[in-house]
C-alpha cells in the first residue's frame, strides 16, 4: 500500500511540471501590435487636428511629440497610435 502511494506522490510530482506553458506578452510586445503607419500628404489643419490624406481615406491625427504644422502639405509617413478615430503620431519622416 505504502508503494502504491508513494508512486502516486511522486508521479503527481514529475508529472506537475508538464503543463502547458503560456506565452504572455510584454508591454512593449502589445504597445508594437497597436501601432501603425500611414502614408499620406497632411492637407488642412482643423482645430487640434491634422488632416492626412492617404491612399485609403482621410485620417485624422494629432501629437504631443512632434510639431506637425511643419509638415503642412508635405508628403510623410507617420507612425502612431489610434485612439478612437485619431492618430496620435508619436514619429514622422
Amino acid at each position: 500500500m505504502k508503494k502504491i502511494i508513494l508512486g502516486l506522490v511522486l508521479s503527481t510530482l514529475i508529472l506537475s511540471g508538464c503543463g502547458v506553458t503560456t506565452t504572455t506578452k510584454t508591454a512593449e510586445e502589445k504597445i508594437q501590435e497597436k501601432t501603425v503607419t500611414k502614408t499620406g500628404t497632411i492637407s488642412a489643419k482643423m482645430g487640434d487636428e491634422w488632416l492626412l490624406n492617404t491612399e485609403d481615406g482621410v485620417v485624422n491625427m494629432t501629437s504631443n511629440k512632434v510639431d506637425l504644422d511643419n509638415y503642412l502639405k508635405k508628403k510623410v509617413t507617420v507612425t502612431g497610435m489610434f485612439s478612437g478615430t485619431t492618430l496620435y503620431v508619436d514619429k514622422i519622416q
